[in-house]
C-alpha cells in the first residue's frame, strides 16, 4: 500500500535509555528527509514532559517505564499531547502486553530483536493516523500454532497487494463484526457482490478466512484497532 508523506518535515521525539538502540534509530533516521528528530529522552519522566513541550508528530518509545507500566504511561504522555502518536519499540518479554499498549492509545509497536527495518514504513503509517503492529505480535496472539503459521508465511512475505476503496470499506465493516447482508446494506451493494468481493481479497492475499483479513488490514493500516471487534466472531458472520 502507498503513503502520502505530510509535506512538512515529521517531527520525531526518542526516548531511549539504551545508548546503542537510539544510535541505531538515529542511524535509521539519518537518511531520511522528511523527518526531524526534536530531541532525545532516557527515561519516562523526560518522555511525558518534552512530549508536551514540543507536540511531536511522533514519540518513538524505547524504554521498560521503571515506575508505571508502559499501559498506564501512554495516557500520561497523551494528556500533555494528545496529537502524538506513539511508536512503542519492546523487547521478545514484553510482547505479552501489546493488546494492552494499544488499547492504551499506542498506534504502533515493533519487536527491536526483528522489526527494526520495519521502522521507517512503521513511522509513515501512523503519522498518516493508522497503526502499525508488528507481524510477530500479531501472530504471538493467535490461538493454534497451525492458524499462526499460516498467517506467519504470508504476513512476512515482501508483496505489492492494494486495496480499493470499495474493499476497505468491506473490510472495515468486517472488522467491526457487520454481517454480508449488513454490508450490503450500509455499502449499497448486494450481498452476492460483498461474498464475491471477500472472496477476491482472500485468493489475491492468500489469506484463510476473515479474520486473517482483519489482522492483515491492521498491521498495515488500513483499520485502526478501535474500529475491530472481537476476532473470535468474524469468521461466525
Amino acid at each position: 500500500m502507498q503513503y502520502t508523506s505530510k509535506c512538512s518535515p515529521v517531527s520525531i521525539l526518542i526516548a531511549s535509555r539504551q545508548n546503542n538502540d537510539c544510535e541505531k534509530i538515529l542511524d535509521i533516521l539519518s537518511s531520511q528527509n522528511d523527518y526531524k528528530v526534536t530531541g532525545i529522552e532516557k527515561d519516562e519522566t523526560g518522555a511525558i514532559i518534552k512530549t508536551g513541550l514540543l507536540n511531536p508528530d511522533i514519540l518513538i518509545l524505547d524504554i521498560q517505564p521503571s515506575q508505571i507500566d508502559s499501559d498506564k504511561l501512554i495516557p500520561i504522555i497523551h494528556r500533555g499531547s494528545p496529537s502524538t502518536a506513539i511508536l512503542m519499540l519492546c523487547d521478545n518479554s514484553e510482547e505479552n502486553n501489546a493488546a494492552r499498549v494499544i488499547r492504551a492509545g499506542a498506534s504502533g509497536i515493533l519487536l527491536k530483536e526483528k522489526d527494526m527495518d520495519k521502522l521507517v514504513p512503521a513511522i509513515e503509517i501512523v503519522s498518516l493516523g493508522g497503526y502499525h503492529i508488528s507481524a510477530s505480535i500479531v501472530i504471538a496472539h493467535f490461538k493454534t500454532d497451525t492458524y499462526a503459521n499460516n498467517f506467519s508465511k504470508h504476513i512476512t512475505e515482501e508483496n505489492n497487494i492494494t486495496f480499493s476503496q470499495a474493499e476497505q470499506c468491506i473490510i472495515t465493516d468486517l472488522a467491526k463484526g457487520y454481517s454480508d447482508k449488513e454490508i450490503s446494506i450500509r455499502l449499497n451493494y448486494s450481498e452476492g457482490t460483498i461474498k464475491n468481493s471477500i472472496a477476491a481479497i482472500k485468493r489475491r492475499t492468500k489469506l484463510k478466512n476473515r479474520i486473517q483479513i482483519v489482522v492483515y488490514a491492521l498491521s498495515i493500516g488500513i483499520i485502526r484497532m478501535e474500529d475491530a471487534a472481537a476476532w473470535e466472531d468474524l469468521d461466525n458472520k
